[in-house]
């Protein structure tokens, strides 16, 4: 397992050292999808040994539970796919080697992360799977991406100093001065710093996962740049955010307000996103505030469990984000495949499999994220939260739709045609494994037999949320109340919000709509950003005392 975890981490990096030998950069960039690899054989191969720690020179330490294998697995996977695609999008291309390093050390930092099993090693890498990121988003773009850049930098560098000030804490609160995740995590609920701690991590890794109002940064990053990067970035390197809430929180000791707090916090992010995100033009926009719903549900599954001190919560959310990281990430290879598709019967199987990934989302039976929905039904319970997180999946089949809607009026380009062919395979590539892999590890992770959710109470449970958002989305379209499909911009602010505002004839819709435009807006202006900054430095300034 140590020789395994040395190549997961040293084959990106030997790559990189190649890389600056100018006779041998083509050979690189031509072999972007083999880097992840060493990362998929760890994941697979701690399935037969789940119990392992690996110490590498300079006292890091890597372990690789169940939970954290599984994401590995799929975040090497979808790694692979983008990256045989880009190979063949980069061939040619004098830049092509600037793509490539930046990629792999973003691929370092995201595979790497999930395995880290100390402090230090875990802030490496999960800084190594954020700040790398603004290379790949401002290469080759103008104006917007390099706009959209400077927010993800400013996004990634405000939740670093705030996990800095709780990785602080976490240490100090820890007996015998160990630095091992377990170990503080362990001490944490009897910690004097306690709560400190838990509000830094909260709030540092809602940043990378798009909690509001901390989610600013993610629909511009996901507008902008090569669909190539999006599509590993908005699969893989997110769930660097979801893997730390993951591993930090305590839930064994079963903290019922900072529970509420998360589980509220997480709501809020997976209805707006759903709000917003049906006023958007651009496809890859909706996708990014589908992520904010998305990964603002697993939040508050994460909140559910601490509140109640639920300690199988961290596998069973692995195995619903598996579904996401697969689906989100293929998305946007979907996007990028039909710019490259001419009419015909290959551009008509990208769209109807792309529609039954995205109403995945939603849990739409048979599929993958039918067997994730199924998975977390324990975290949600049967109450009052059970019906939101309903309504949520009401509002996850209506922005799909919206979805849907737009890619079908996605024009192909006469341009790079070559790369059309292994857009195509990858993109299959990724939906059959979206729609097979949950069905194979649903009874491992559940302890259920998969063929539970073909009973017709699983697919009544599932398909009644998807059957009142379809009518939903059928009574807008037929009132002519919807979003018009044509794109009309790289990367939305205000106008997508405020120009569709005028759809809505009830004076309070209207009104509450001109309220999300100003606030998007204003979570997007570098005046916000500063100020958090200074708020960030005085905070740790003040904790650092205080330690």
């Amino acid at each position: 397992m140590t020789i395994l975890l040395a190549l997961t981490l040293g084959v990106p990096l030997a790559m990189l050292l190649v890389l600056q030998v100018k006779a041998l950069q083509d050979r690189i960039v031509s072999l972007l999808a083999l880097a992840p690899l060493p990362g998929l054989v760890l994941a697979l191969a701690s399935g037969r040994q789940p119990e392992w720690t690996a110490r590498l020179p300079g006292g890091w330490s890597f372990d690789l539970d169940r939970t954290a294998a599984m994401l590995l697995v799929v975040s090497a996977l979808i790694w692979c796919a983008a990256g045989a695609a880009a190979s063949r999008w980069l061939k040619g291309r004098p830049d092509a080697p600037r793509f490539a390093m930046w990629w792999l050390l973003t691929l370092w930092g995201s595979l790497g992360v999930f395995a880290a099993a100390d402090l230090a090693s875990f802030y490496l890498l999960y800084a190594a799977a954020s700040l790398p990121a603004y290379g790949l988003i401002v290469w080759d773009g103008g104006a917007a991406e390099q706009r959209a850049g400077r927010l993800t930098l400013a996004a990634a560098l405000l939740g670093e100093a705030l996990l800095l000030g709780a990785f602080v804490l976490l240490a100090a609160g820890t007996p015998g001065q160990s630095l091992l995740i377990a170990d503080g995590v362990s001490a944490l609920a009897a910690s004097p710093y306690r709560d400190a701690v838990m509000a830094l991590l909260i709030l540092g890794f809602g940043f990378k996962i798009g909690l509001v109002p901390l989610h600013g940064w993610m629909p511009v990053s996901y507008a902008s740049g090569p669909l190539l990067a999006t599509a590993a970035l908005s699969g893989a390197t997110s769930k660097a955010g979801l893997i730390g809430l993951i591993q930090f929180l305590p839930f064994e000791a079963g903290l019922q307000g900072w529970g509420m707090a998360l589980l509220v916090l997480g709501l809020v992010s997976g209805f707006y996103g759903v709000i917003v995100g049906l006023f958007q033009t651009n496809p890859r926009s909706v996708l990014g505030y589908s992520s904010i719903s998305q990964l603002g549900q697993m939040a508050a599954m994460l909140g559910a469990a601490l509140a109640i001190g639920s300690a199988e919560a961290a596998v069973l959310v692995g195995f619903y984000a598996l579904y996401h990281v697969l689906a989100k990430g293929g998305l946007f290879l979907v996007i990028d495949a039909l710019k490259h598709t001419e009419q015909g019967r290959s551009r008509q199987i990208i769209l109807v499999t792309a529609v039954i990934t995205a109403l995945g989302f939603a849990g739409l039976p048979l599929a993958g994220g039918a067997l994730a929905k199924l998975a977390v039904k324990p975290l949600i319970g049967d109450g009052a939260v059970s019906l939101l997180f309903a309504a949520a999946a009401v509002g996850s089949t209506l922005l799909m739709l919206h979805f849907s809607r737009l890619i079908r009026n996605v024009a192909a380009s006469a341009a790079d045609q070559p790369v059309a062919g292994t857009l195509r395979k990858a993109w299959l590539f990724v939906f059959m494994l979206a729609l097979l892999l949950p069905w194979m590890l649903f009874d491992v992770v559940t302890g259920i037999a998969a063929i539970s959710a073909l009973k017709p109470e699983a697919i009544l449970d599932l398909g009644w949320p998807i059957a009142v958002g379809l009518l939903a989305g059928w009574g807008l379209a037929a009132a002519g109340i919807m979003v018009s499909p044509t794109p009309t911009s790289n990367v939305e602010t205000r106008a997508d919000i405020a120009a569709n505002a005028s759809l809505l004839s009830v004076p309070a819709a209207s009104w509450g709509a001109a309220q999300l435009s100003r606030f998007e807006t204003g979570s997007r202006e570098w005046p916000v950003s500063s100020a958090l900054l200074i708020v960030v430095v005085l905070v740790f300034t003040l904790l650092l005392a205080l330690a």
